[in-house]
């Protein structure tokens, strides 16, 4: 890869599945060192996207470069530089946990041993016994030893956090932290979105088979800080000003004004105020202003 290019570059990439076209049109450039999470609902086609990068699947249309290479022609030489860790957790059963541990690290000249041995410390994974008798968290913490311990330069994770607990999810979020911290690049999806905001750089929105403009994205900010949520005393009146509101199944309401939010807010009587945000652009909320009609 010449220098100064990024290590991901995706242009208008399609693919199509029978009679449904997954990627109708991806476009994604990833800089070395960045941690992008990529965000949409199910089916948005965030697997089809990571497979089309290292080249489990093949694009139908446009073009696609990792680390210098096309993943339709050179796909061998992208996975000797990339750990890819799959949605759907495949681990040989037949084995146990260090058979397959030695398995899948024989096929990478470099090893983060240090790594290996946090990651050992946090998950505590019976490795003497056969895979058939792990659990699907024990089963993904394995996959993850897998996928981890290779020390590359692109590591590429569909759903890392997937059947586990929260304290697992934590410690995982701590060493994905730490290869952020050596210079590494990661692409991760996660349904997690608490721990997707801690952790990533950058996010990417695909929503029907396409990543969401940016221009969109900001503007779905700026609707955001004209909002208010709030929950109220029952019965309690909303004053003039308003111009949208929609409550939530937690009894949340989700109000926009027509001018100033916290000027309307004053209006309030306060002992009838429970709770009270206003323009808050966490990712969830802008994950769901984005998704909100998408198909």
């Amino acid at each position: 890869m010449t220098g100064g290019a990024p290590l991901v570059a995706l242009r208008d990439v399609r693919k199509r599945f029978a009679h449904k076209e997954v990627l109708r049109g991806v476009d994604l450039t990833i800089e070395p060192g960045e941690v992008v999470g990529i965000l949409g609902p199910n089916g948005a086609g965030k697997s089809t996207c990571l497979r089309v990068l290292v080249g489990i699947v093949r694009r139908d249309f446009g073009t696609a470069m990792v680390h210098g290479f096309d993943p339709a022609r050179d796909s061998l030489a992208i996975r000797m530089r990339t750990a890819y860790l799959p949605g759907e957790t495949a681990v040989y059963s037949g084995m146990t946990g260090q058979e397959f541990l030695r398995f899948s690290k024989s096929f990478y000249p470099r090893l983060d041993q240090a790594l290996e041995t946090r990651l050992l410390a946090d998950f505590e994974l019976p490795l003497t016994k056969r895979v058939r008798t792990y659990s699907a968290g024990m089963k993904q913490k394995l996959a993850l030893l897998a996928t981890l311990v290779p020390d590359v330069d692109f590591y590429v994770l569909d759903e890392p956090d997937r059947a586990l607990d929260a304290t697992s999810r934590l410690l995982l979020r701590d060493r994905l932290a730490e290869l952020r911290s050596l210079g590494k690049t990661i692409l991760l999806s996660s349904h997690h979105l608490s721990e997707m905001e801690a952790l990533a750089t950058r996010t990417v929105f695909l929503i029907d088979g396409r990543c969401v403009d940016d221009s969109k994205v900001q503007a779905a900010r700026a609707e955001l800080r004209q909002e208010l949520r709030l929950r109220l005393v029952k019965g309690t009146p909303l004053p003039e000003g308003w111009k949208d509101q929609r409550a939530e199944p937690d009894g949340t309401l989700r109000i926009r004004t027509v001018g100033d939010p916290l000027a309307w807010a004053t209006k309030l009587p306060r002992d009838a105020i429970e709770s009270l945000e206003v323009g808050a652009t966490r990712l969830d909320l802008l994950y769901q202003e984005l998704t909100e009609g998408a198909p």
